[in-house]
């Protein structure tokens, strides 16, 4: 039996059993607090890519309102946030960056190994009327595959009133924590190299992610770094942090999903958490691509419940920049995050899944050519990074 036959026996055969045993919706079925083994991971992109959902997104849907631009899934990405539950689809995605562990540069940082735990967009320094200045941008080698994640990472802690702020410490470490810290690429970074003598909590609500951050950075030999997870997130449900009051020098919150549409009751939670555990005088240090009208929206809430604003960046350009520096590895790295799956190489099914596969990882990337990407150009979204000073 040739090759080709057998895997469409074998796709007629899974086709079957999830008839029969249908696996949970990668856009909106899967759990946070669950770390799907490498075997689920499998069944789960075999379940989606012979679902329906495959042809519902590939398939024009011209009842769907989308917002910041006109988009069409098929050749930007754009999913629009009712689409999807932030936690099942950071499940997966998670799930897979945790199984597909060894990945290799391309473009400056060609042939260069790295761990998929930096994803996230970053910045990178530009020149021009109206930019933050160069210095401001704390700068890793063009070779380091991951760069400009880091860069937008330690950029955030060690804004201007950051740096004042830890210098009258003195030798007192800084106490931070970080709300959706992901895999803790981001904590490990400031552990090790930017403020090395700080007790960090690291804080997600993805099993995996934090899985990940215990696993590859809270690590004997960094132990200023502590992971843990917080089931639904941070004030959802009247979550607390788990830290006392004003116990805390700078909560950090970087490239989360917080915010990303208006800031409602739950922002609001989130923001009335992180200003109960700051010290007096404490930073809240939050930097995002999200839509502009939610920064104008921040500017009158965040002083509401205590805050007081000491510092902006606005670091859209750069961010668009570093996303065309990072072009040719992120089309590496799509590949390589998808190839393992068996049910890629199907006649049929595989080309179609790889195509959304690659379009929803593309668009959550912000990749040029994406909806998220052509926001940040056109200005309907801003990368800031900002610090605000809790006035208790």
């Amino acid at each position: 039996m040739g090759f080709c036959k057998t895997l469409g026996v074998l796709a007629l055969v899974g086709g079957v059993l999830i008839a029969v045993f249908p696996p949970p919706d990668v856009l909106s079925g899967l759990s946070s607090n669950h770390d799907h083994s490498p075997l689920e991971v499998q069944a789960i992109m075999t379940g989606f890519c012979l679902s329906p959902v495959i042809g519902m997104l590939l398939d024009e849907r011209p009842e769907i309102e989308t917002t910041g631009g006109e988009f069409k899934f098929e050749e930007d990405g754009d999913i629009e946030n009712e689409d999807y539950a932030q936690a099942s689809i950071y499940a997966i995605l998670y799930a897979m960056y945790k199984n597909t562990p060894n990945l290799v540069g391309a473009g400056t940082s060609a042939g260069v190994p790295y761990q998929f735990t930096f994803n996230t967009w970053g910045i990178t320094p530009v020149d021009g009327p109206g930019q933050p200045p160069r210095e401001s941008v704390y700068a890793f080698p063009d070779t380091d595959p991951q760069r400009h994640g880091k860069q937008a990472y330690a950029s955030l802690v060690t804004q201007p009133p950051a740096m004042e702020y830890k210098k009258k410490l003195g030798d007192t470490p800084l106490e931070i924590v970080e709300i959706g810290c992901g895999t803790g690429a981001g904590a490990n970074l400031i552990t090790r190299e930017v403020h090395p003598t700080a007790k960090y909590l690291a804080l997600d609500m993805q099993q995996a992610a934090i899985n990940t951050c215990n696993q590859n950075h809270a690590t004997p030999d960094n132990p200023g770094l502590t992971c843990r997870l917080v089931p639904n997130g941070v004030g959802n449900g009247g979550n607390r942090a788990p830290r006392a009051d004003s116990s805390v020098d700078f909560v950090v919150i970087s490239e989360t999903h917080i915010a990303d549409i208006e800031i409602g009751d739950l922002e609001k939670e989130i923001f009335t958490e992180i200003r109960r555990i700051l010290k007096p005088g404490g930073l809240f240090l939050w930097g995002n691509a999200i839509p502009t009208r939610v920064w104008e929206q921040a500017d009158v809430e965040l002083p509401k419940l205590g805050f007081e604003l000491v510092n902006s960046y606005n670091h859209t350009k750069g961010a668009v920049v570093a996303r065309d520096e990072d072009y040719e590895r992120v089309e590496a790295c799509m590949d390589q995050l998808l190839d393992p799956y068996p049910i890629m190489k199907v006649p049929y099914f595989g080309p179609r899944c790889h195509k959304v596969g690659e379009r929803l990882i593309a668009n959550f990337y912000r990749h040029p050519g994406t909806a998220l990407y052509l926001k940040m150009v056109t200005g309907y979204d801003s990368y800031m990074h900002q610090a605000w000073r809790n006035n208790k």
